[in-house]
């Protein structure tokens, strides 16, 4: 008697379809947890530019009326109150920010976080609506 050995073609089934199963799930994890570390940086960012923007205001007595993403916020004295105003982490979507002087507006757009938007803000990317919203304290 000569004895088969191997697996099946249902068992080999089986098995590829619990290892395909298993690789969704984590890519699903993997992608969602990558978002979660975008939006906490976009909100660490902004809490990081709210802060510069309250030391910009107490030595000139007003709110920068723009700010260049990706370049130093420094007053017109030369006084350098952040090395680098932080951009968004992706390509795609941008921080937007809008002042008249006496107060401000900074906006961010979340990938998770879909409440909320930024009043009057044209957008913080190609078609995304910003929904996180830092504003002067007064």
């Amino acid at each position: 008697m000569k004895k088969n050995s191997g697996f099946t073609f249902i068992e080999m089934l089986v098995v590829i379809t619990i290892i395909a199963v298993l690789t969704m799930v984590g890519v699903t994890n993997f992608r969602v947890a990558n978002q979660k570390a975008r939006d906490g940086k976009r909100q660490g960012d902004l809490e990081q530019i709210r802060a510069a923007l309250e030391l910009y205001r107490t030595d000139e007595k007003i709110y920068p009326l723009g700010i260049t993403f990706g370049d130093p916020l420094e007053s017109p004295a030369g006084t350098v109150y952040m090395g680098k105003v932080p951009d968004d982490p992706l390509d795609a979507y941008s921080y937007y920010y809008s002042s008249d002087g006496l107060a401000y507006t900074l906006c961010a757009a979340l990938e998770l976080e879909t409440t909320g938007s930024c009043t009057g803000s044209p957008g913080c990317g190609t078609g995304v609506d910003c929904n996180y919203e830092v504003s002067s304290p007064l």
